[in-house]
């Protein structure tokens, strides 16, 4: 998360918006792994599958994991392949939600100590 700070400050709004997709897919994806609901082995390629997972096990609803797929195909998608521009606008937007997953996710799991995010 704080190298998705750093790259906001410094203008590279397309780098913070696909780092904060992967914040929040490894997040999840470390979750559904301490949880037992997927093996360390296991890959989840459709980024929408993994978000319906999340919600499968109860780290949150239904409606938060269509929102996610929705926010990578509005954002994420649209960037990476040059389909629009990144503003700073959606940097900054996309970098407080993957905050606020990250750190809810990680507080919920009880091993914060396996984080490397905070100083």
């Amino acid at each position: 998360m704080e190298v998705g700070s750093n790259l906001l400050d410094q203008g590279y709004y397309t780098v913070v918006i696909e780092s904060a997709f992967v914040a929040i897919e490894r997040t999840i994806q470390f979750q559904l792994i301490h949880d037992g609901a997927m093996s360390a082995a296991e890959v989840i390629s459709s980024h929408r599958r993994l978000y319906q997972r999340g919600a499968e096990i109860g780290l949150y609803d239904n409606a938060l994991g269509d929102d996610l797929a929705d926010l990578w195909n509005r954002n994420r998608t649209k960037t990476y392949y040059r389909l629009g521009i990144a503003t700073k606008e959606q940097a900054e937007s996309m970098y407080r939600v993957a905050d606020d997953i990250h750190r809810d996710l990680v507080d919920m799991t009880g091993v914060s100590h396996e984080c490397h995010c905070r100083g």
